[in-house]
């Protein structure tokens, strides 16, 4: 049975003995076992001691051997290490904070034990431990771990080359946050005391373990060992310099810089693994950190740098010369191309430069950098998702074509005209030595090669942007990449056939239309291939083509290939859209669902002939991901394309009615799965779909149909809510549910436990705005008598909500949801209204409103959306003279200071929400699974269209007030308002021919 022990927590033999019995259960093959053990290992973490007694486990099973103790002390430092992560920084909830955070007492010997610890456990215990110390160095240090470098350092005197490693992982584990920090006066502060305590040891440290690997230099254990611990300084080096040039590193420039080069040099045949051909050895992982630094050097302290700057570029270049092609190499060839491109990037550098050198750089290093390797072919046909993730364009990854690619272009930076022919003259011989061998290697470089000189800058959306005017594209366009992607042999020199893709999609905005539609047949026929690459390229292309937009003679960017341009080609696209989808060799394709969705947007209700055929197959797709999302790519788009689908067929009202029954019975089965199978990934995506398709339907006289009628009562489980991923799309939902089918849920006795729903939204920070969407939605769309008997809870609610906000913090977005709802109300069912509904919860409610919190929150609710600023408009007018506010001088001139602000152009507009985070900053963290749909649009629905104009609604309405009373509002109005305010107001009287008697 299941071990419950552990009750006081103290370090004895029995409760290390049970402690380790625990771990051993949550390695146990019975799932049952294994996650109760798991269990009670969270709920006992949080208790005094317990780490304690952990950590001194770690350190008593680190000596042993056997496979089982390896095991649970891996297991038991990377719970400690999770343990340390969730708990060491006090959490934002005050409620948890005594019970989530480390207890007070264990944290100073935690910290006390960690230190020894690292110096003296196994590799891989050492490297949890080292991400444990950083987390705690991040809230802790310096101030309130004042002891550890210093305690560091004393660990440095043992001379042992395994403890030397762990003091200098941890160091290397804290001080790598001043890496490509912000400066700041704290920061520098930190450095500073780093720099006093360990510039020197890290120096001494480096000259003596430099020599130390010189005595090594047989024993490939502890040379091993000692090169890895050079390395971790190399890294030390980068942080402690990455700010700025340290005094200390400056006055011993020499010595850093000859213990570089000797580095960059080393060669050891005793460490050379021929069988290992992916993992980069300790030699190349240390002279890629030196590299680094070099770089770092170049680019930021030239004139330090200067004196060295000629030796070490003929250093890495002689490295480049000979650094073998497997790919344990990449990481320390782009490193090395990376400082070669930093250097020749720069004026001051030229001289460096001359024409034999040029000649040398682009033969030896920029062509042989751009070759195909044995792992690239094997990679296009074993793992195209690799090849395509390495190869494509706008990918961030750093490959020896990327970095050979952004080598040409620094030189063509002052050395274009050279560069320019050398490039062409090597493009024309491996262009020649295809055609008599036909070597695809050699035609795939050349290929590489032109964009790499022919494209000066690029981007995601338009591809090739400024071109070389030195190289001649349309020649070796015509020549050598449309006869590739003209053959009709789709199969054959795959990889050639696929950089032919690739080029025409690079240059797709230089291509005129006519050029681009005598192409497209071309590339919708490799959708046929059997290589997953070149269907991925044509996928990748025929989408890139239909983002391509110019404008017309009117101004408006319209598309280059357009819908009239696709039907023609609908029956072979999508029939080789689906063939791509469904390879095995890659399943979940982004790329082609991407284009699937871009094709059915261009095609808009043309697509209505094909619907069924695309409905199916892309249900099809997704009852099969349902069983096992891993793509969320793929998992977005998929659902994107229902979406843009939806919108397609839905387009009018007698589309929509003959649609949407067609969409519910192919839709509402998969989705069904989704919800009862609890696929977390996919179930706020389903709930976007249902909003929109519930919204599209014609107006409110169908009411909802069965499958909706009989999803509703579900919607309403607090547990669906609980996932804060879930709320924006089951709060459109909710809002769709409102305007289609309010009848229903009044009759079902639902209304109730909808507003349970908005209570239990308004009373977190993260999800108030939506309960706000929902009772707005709810104000729109029913009768005052619906609502009366709930509002005066409603407004007790939102009111006792702002004043927690306000013990917060600032509140003039909670403020402006409120006024926007207090107005919206106001005008629907006007301003007595809205004045009974508040006076019948507090006398004199309406005036303190206006006058503590709309005029406080003018400049908020003027940066509302259009729809909103008109509705608080035509509210606040009514507000303004229906009810008492019209006989209290004090909350009238308040109140129509505020209106003014709302019809001031010049302060209106402007506010942008943005999923995720609020004006203020605060972050609205939703589930990782909530991505909003861009093509599930629901439509708000707007309550105030028979007033065309707020403003004018407000001129007119305030006219009509003053006549009714002459003399009285007139000079209230003079002395109220300030100049710039009377002179909007009469700017809008004198737009509409009013005046205020």
């Amino acid at each position: 049975g299941l071990i419950r022990v552990l009750k006081k927590m103290e370090i004895n033999d029995q409760n290390l003995a049970q402690l380790r019995a625990l771990f051993l259960q949550t390695l146990n093959p019975d799932n049952t076992i294994r996650k109760e053990s798991e269990k009670y290992l969270n709920s006992i973490e949080i208790q005094p001691g317990f780490s304690i007694v952990l950590l001194h486990m770690v350190s008593l099973l680190s000596a042993s051997s056997t496979p089982e103790d390896m095991v649970i002390r891996q297991s038991s430092s990377v719970l400690f290490k999770n343990f340390v992560k969730r708990r060491w920084a006090p959490p934002e909830d005050e409620e948890n904070a005594k019970t989530a955070s480390v207890p007070g007492g264990d944290r100073d010997p935690i910290k006390n034990h960690l230190v020894d610890l690292m110096s003296t456990t196994p590799p891989d215990v050492q490297k949890q431990l080292a991400e444990a110390v950083a987390i705690i160095s991040k809230y802790d240090f310096p101030d309130k771990w004042t002891g550890l470098l210093p305690q560091l350092v004393d660990k440095l005197n043992a001379g042992d080359v395994s403890m030397i490693k762990g003091v200098m992982l941890t160091v290397n584990s804290i001080m790598k946050r001043y890496r490509y920090s912000q400066k700041s006066d704290s920061l520098y502060g930190e450095i500073i005391l780093c720099l006093q305590v360990f510039q020197v040891p890290l120096l001494e440290t480096f000259k003596s373990n430099s020599n130390r690997i010189d005595a090594l230099a047989n024993d490939r254990i502890q040379l091993t060992v000692a090169l890895e611990t050079q390395r971790l300084m190399a890294r030390i080096f980068f942080s402690l310099n990455w700010q700025d040039l340290p005094e200390y590193f400056e006055d011993n420039i020499a010595i850093w810089m000859t213990e570089f080069g000797k580095f960059l040099s080393y060669k050891n045949p005793f460490l050379a693994n021929a069988d290992e051909s992916y993992d980069s050895g300790p030699i190349e992982k240390l002279q890629t950190a030196i590299v680094e630094n070099l770089n770092l050097y170049a680019t930021k302290y030239e004139d330090e740098f200067t004196p060295y700057l000629g030796h070490f570029t003929k250093i890495i270049w002689q490295l480049l010369l000979e650094v073998g092609e497997q790919p344990k190499y990449d990481i320390l060839a782009t490193s090395s191309i990376k400082f070669l491109t930093s250097v020749c990037s720069k004026q001051m550098n030229v001289p460096l430069f001359t024409d034999e050198v040029l000649r040398e750089i682009i033969e030896h290093i920029v062509v042989k950098n751009l070759t195909a390797t044995e792992t690239d072919e094997e990679l296009f046909e074993d793992n195209p998702t690799d090849y395509i993730r390495k190869d494509m364009e706008g990918t961030d990854q750093d490959t020896r074509r990327r970095s050979a690619s952004e080598l040409v272009r620094g030189l063509l930076k002052f050395f274009n005209v050279k560069i320019s022919q050398l490039c062409v003259t090597y493009i024309g011989a491996m262009l020649e030595q295809y055609r008599a061998t036909m070597d695809w290697r050699a035609k795939d470089a050349a290929l590489h090669l032109v964009l790499a000189v022919a494209v000066m800058s690029t981007s995601a959306n338009m591809g090739a942007g400024e071109l070389n005017p030195n190289v001649n594209i349309l020649e070796i366009f015509s020549s050598h990449v449309l006869p590739e992607v003209h053959d009709t042999n789709v199969n054959a020199r795959p990889i050639v056939k696929a950089d032919s893709i690739k080029m025409i999609c690079v240059f797709r905005s230089h291509l005129q239309a006519p050029f681009l539609l005598a192409l497209l047949p071309h590339v919708i026929r490799h959708l046929m291939s059997e290589h997953a690459v070149i269907q991925v390229y044509a996928c990748l292309c025929i989408e890139r083509f239909l983002t391509v937009k110019d404008r017309d003679a009117s101004g408006v960017m319209v598309q280059r290939i357009n819908k009239e341009h696709l039907k023609e080609h609908l029956q072979p696209l999508f029939s080789g859209l689906f063939t791509v989808l469904e390879n095995e060799n890659l399943i979940e394709n982004d790329y082609a669902m991407k284009c699937i969705m871009r094709v059915i947007s261009v095609l808009g209700p043309d697509i209505a002939p094909v619907t069924q055929l695309v409905l199916r197959h892309l249900t099809s797709a997704l009852e099969r991901v349902c069983k096992n999302p891993i793509n969320p790519h793929f998992n977005h788009y998929l659902f994107e394309c229902l979406a843009v689908l939806i919108r397609s067929c839905c387009s009018t009202p007698e589309s929509a009615a003959a649609s949407c029954p067609q969409f519910e019975s192919l839709l509402f089965p998969p989705f069904q799965s989704v919800l009862t199978l609890d696929v977390v990934e996919f179930t706020p995506y389903v709930f976007q779909i249902l909003a929109q398709l519930l919204s599209a339907r014609p107006g409110k006289q169908l009411g909802l149909s069965p499958p909706y009628r009989a999803l509703f009562p579900p919607l309403l489980s607090p547990i669906l809510w609980e996932r804060k991923g879930n709320v924006p799309a089951l709060t459109d939902l909710f809002r769709a549910y409102i305007v289609k089918g309010m009848e229903e849920i009044i009759s079902g006795n639902h209304l109730q436990a909808m507003l349970g729903v908005f209570q239990k939204l308004l009373a977190s920070k993260v999800t108030d705005a939506y309960a706000f969407k929902l009772l707005d939605s709810l104000i729109s769309n029913n009768q005052l008598a619906t609502l009366s008997s709930y509002m005066t809870t409603i407004w007790s609610l939102l009111l006792h909500r702002m004043q927690e906000q306000m013990k917060e913090s600032k509140t003039p977005r909670y403020c402006r949801y409120f006024l926007h709802s207090f107005s919206l109300f106001a005008a629907m069912y006007g301003g007595v209204a809205l004045f009974d509904a508040l006076s019948a919860l507090e006398e004199g409610l309406l005036i303190m409103v206006v006058t503590q919190i709309w005029s406080h929150n003018r400049a908020s609710c003027a940066s509302a959306d259009p729809l909103e600023v008109k509705e608080m408009i035509i509210g606040g007018t009514r507000i303004l003279c229906e009810t008492t506010v019209s006989q209290n001088s004090e909350a009238f001139g308040s109140l129509l200071k505020s209106i003014i602000a709302l019809v001031d152009d010049s302060t209106t507009g402007g506010h942008e929400d943005i999923e995720g985070f609020d004006e203020e900053g605060d972050p609205r963290e939703f589930d990782s699974a909530y991505s909003k749909l861009a093509y599930a649009v629901v439509v708000d629905v707007n309550p105030t269209e028979d007033i065309p104009s707020g403003p004018q609604y407000f001129a007119t309405t305030l006219c009509a007030l003053s006549r009714s009373r002459p003399r009285t509002y007139g000079p209230l109005v003079q002395s109220t308002l300030d100049d710039k305010e009377g002179t909007v107001l009469q700017s809008l009287l004198t737009k509409f021919g009013l005046t205020i008697e």
